[in-house]
């Protein structure tokens, strides 16, 4: 009792000050909650835009009498659809919204080979989270980067992936990456030892890495018996 007595207007001034910052912080989630909602909703009219303008790519690619029906038809303007993009994505920043209208753009400017631009607005979309969508942002910087042939810096981003427990789902595709960069770095041993890695892990979930991370060591091998 005496405790109480003593210490028991602090405490309820504690509690009271626990409960606020319970309060805000449920506001803070509420409105991160109704933010992401209306972002997605927003994004799903986009979303159509990329889906028409992936197919329109993919008719480009087949025959020439498919490639007329699709002269004739109307089609995505590419400009104003990268524009609608970069300007939702500055709007909803922070949002998986964002993130995966990012990755959308990004496809988009690494067609068009301008890959440092791409580079550029995931690093702007990045977040500290845990999500699905940020994982993928990740590993796309971490092509990237390989890409422009700066493997240093993209084992840098994979080994954060693998280090992580939060991204075991793509730890194996991680390890590859790796290996591949390795690879290209000439750095052999190093490579075999993680495709190696990748190969052993028998688990159901990592069966098709591990059938990829074996053909890209038999080809190493083959290379090497050859000396090329």
């Amino acid at each position: 009792m005496e405790f109480i007595e003593k210490y028991g207007k602090q405490l309820f001034i504690g509690v009271g000050v626990f409960v606020i910052l319970a309060f805000v912080v449920t506001l803070i989630t509420q409105g991160s909650v109704k933010k992401e909602k209306e972002s997605q909703e927003k994004y799903f009219a986009l979303e159509a835009k990329v889906k028409k303008y992936r197919e329109e790519k993919f008719k480009q690619s087949q025959s020439a009498q498919e490639k007329i029906a699709v002269q004739e038809s109307v089609q995505v303007d590419i400009n104003q659809l990268k524009a609608d993009l970069e300007s939702f994505i500055s709007s909803n920043l922070g949002t998986v919204a964002a993130q995966f209208a990012g990755l959308e753009l990004a496809q988009i400017l690494s067609e068009e080979n301008k890959l440092t631009e791409a580079l550029s607005l995931l690093q702007k979309v990045e977040t500290q989270s845990d999500l699905l969508s940020n994982s993928l942002v990740k590993m796309k910087i971490g092509q990237i980067l390989a890409d422009l042939d700066k493997c240093s810096d993209a084992l840098v981003v994979w080994s954060k992936i693998i280090n992580s427990k939060k991204f075991a789902y793509i730890h194996a595709e991680s390890k590859i990456n790796q290996a591949l960069c390795y690879k290209k770095m000439n750095e052999l041993q190093k490579a075999e030892e993680i495709l190696n890695q990748v190969k052993n892990e028998k688990s159901e979930d990592s069966a098709e890495q591990s059938r990829e991370a074996d053909r890209i060591l038999r080809l190493i091998q083959f290379n090497k018996s050859f000396g090329s």
